[in-house]
């Protein structure tokens, strides 16, 4: 093979169990040893293959099968067909409100807001998070209705910093709706962040904690500003919508769930998926547990540094779960004990009680909600894995 091979724009990115090559146009990358990553350079560079063949030899003391080796390249897509276009990947829309949104001066004020709501939250006791703000309304059915429309926002709130702090760094970050369970949610597509250098890929990561931390300041000040005359309605739903938000922030420390936290940690260690490799070394720890179903994947096929984290990752994970019991216990329950406390008195004072059909209403909502919808979504996905 003497000829000089077309490839479509790669970037390079140096882990500590190889390089990371992608394509940036279609969001596609690949872990490769040093030692390939590095022919790949040359070839891409403009080097005849005959002449990188030799200069592999020369360079790594061993030959290498280059007709191998290029057949990987095109099925990774890597190298351009003779018809096939070359896609030109500008610069992505909204890098200037990316870049305005990181700025010293949006740093500056994220600060302000979240140091003037501490400072509120010191002041004036109402104005930190507890249950009770959750019941912002005496209507059971106007609390549940409104902190589930709210989330939605929220969400997309978080997703969009998550966005915006890619194309900052240039990436086509896309936003976009997808469903987890019968859930509808926003996620945002950073593949890109796999082609830039580690320390560059932890702003985008965190950037959605970044957004919630600054809602939620926003937040309290917005109950404190009318705080003298006693909490006004409005003020009283910003409290319920903080506490939300509160509980979304000590979510991402749930690493377990694979959280932002937890890919801020995976990048840390220079990992790739110590979640996956954990399971299956879990899986193959106690193989001989009654009801331990054995790993569908051999622990061998993670990357090196993957397997020596999982014994540790297993302790993390660990914690996790105990961290999850832990705020359920202090912050979903007593939402749980209050709301049945509420909704009793409610249901045994009868059909006089104003508040009767509210309660009878609101408890139909959570039937609905925790059980008809997960046991339909349940059915749905049995039918779909059926053959």
């Amino acid at each position: 093979m003497t000829t000089v091979l077309d490839f479509h724009p790669l970037t390079f990115a140096d882990e500590p169990d190889g390089v990371t090559v992608g394509r940036p146009d279609t969001g596609d990358y690949v872990l490769l040893p040093t030692d390939g990553a590095a022919l790949l350079r040359k070839l891409s560079g403009g080097m005849p293959v005959t002449e990188a063949e030799d200069w592999y030899r020369t360079e790594f003391g061993e030959r290498v099968d280059m007709a191998d080796f290029v057949d990987s390249l095109r099925e990774l897509g890597f190298v351009r067909a003779g018809d096939e276009e070359l896609l030109r990947v500008g610069a992505p829309r909204w890098q200037r409100l990316g870049r305005a949104a990181f700025s010293p001066l949006a740093w500056l004020c994220y600060a302000v807001i979240v140091g003037a709501s501490v400072v509120a939250m010191v002041a004036e006791p109402a104005l930190r998070p507890r249950v009770a703000n959750v019941f912002f309304s005496p209507s059971l059915v106007v609390v549940q209705l409104a902190l589930v429309f709210v989330q939605m926002p929220a969400v997309l709130w978080h997703e969009c910093y998550h966005m915006l702090a890619g194309r900052r760094l240039g990436l086509h970050s896309r936003l976009g709706v997808g469903r987890r369970w019968y859930y509808f949610v926003f996620e945002t597509e950073l593949n890109g962040l796999h082609g830039v250098p580690r320390a560059k890929r932890y702003l985008p990561m965190l950037a959605g904690m970044v957004g919630d931390l600054v809602l939620y300041g926003c937040l309290v000040l917005v109950a404190a500003a009318d705080l003298s005359g006693g909490l006004s309605p409005v003020g009283r739903f910003a409290l319920a919508v903080a506490y939300v938000m509160l509980l979304r922030l000590v979510w991402q420390c749930y690493l377990n769930l694979r959280t932002d936290l937890y890919f801020v940690l995976t990048t840390a260690l220079g990992c790739t998926d110590p979640h996956a490799a954990t399971m299956a070394y879990l899986r193959e720890k106690f193989r001989a547990v009654p009801g331990v179903r054995p790993s569908t994947v051999d622990l061998a096929e993670f990357s090196p540094r993957d397997r020596r984290v999982a014994p540790a990752f297993a302790v993390v994970t660990a914690a996790g779960f105990a961290l999850l019991v832990l705020t359920a216990v202090l912050t979903v329950l007593p939402v749980a004990v209050e709301f049945v406390r509420q909704s009793g008195a409610a249901l045994s004072a009868g059909a006089t009680e104003p508040r009767f059909w509210d309660s009878v209403v609101s408890l139909v909502l959570l039937v609905a909600q925790f059980v008809v919808l997960p046991s339909l979504a349940g059915k749905s996905t049995t039918r779909k894995e059926a053959p």
